[in-house]
């Protein structure tokens, strides 16, 4: 077993998100039970007595990412007012120990 030299921020949707995803005549529901989450991996320096000061500083990334995984078009996602926003609208988990167990190399994608 390894640990990675990462701290995991996890995102997991809430009642604000879930609602505004389910407000669209798409024929898809958001099942809250889905426990739909995404992790992100962020330089060690940043732990969880002090993750939320890199969080500030991409929270508007993370958010629209997290809209256009529900609506591509950016016409119909909310207005981002600021990090309070982001924080009502997703449970937010900070992982300062990451342990891999998997087996063979983790691979980079670039996107």
């Amino acid at each position: 077993m390894k640990t990675i030299n990462r701290t995991a921020i996890t995102i997991r949707p809430q009642k604000p998100y879930i609602d505004w995803a389910n407000s669209f005549d798409d024929g898809e529901t958001y099942d809250p039970g889905n426990r739909h989450a995404t992790t992100i991996l962020i330089s060690e320096e940043y732990d969880e007595f002090n993750y939320e000061t890199y969080l500030e500083k991409i929270y508007k990334i993370l958010f629209e990412g997290e809209l256009e995984s529900w609506m591509a078009n950016p016409d119909d996602w909310p207005k981002i007012k600021n990090y309070k926003m982001f924080k009502e609208w997703f449970e937010i988990i900070c992982s300062d120990m990451t342990w891999d167990y998997g087996v063979g190399d983790i691979e980079h994608e670039e996107f």
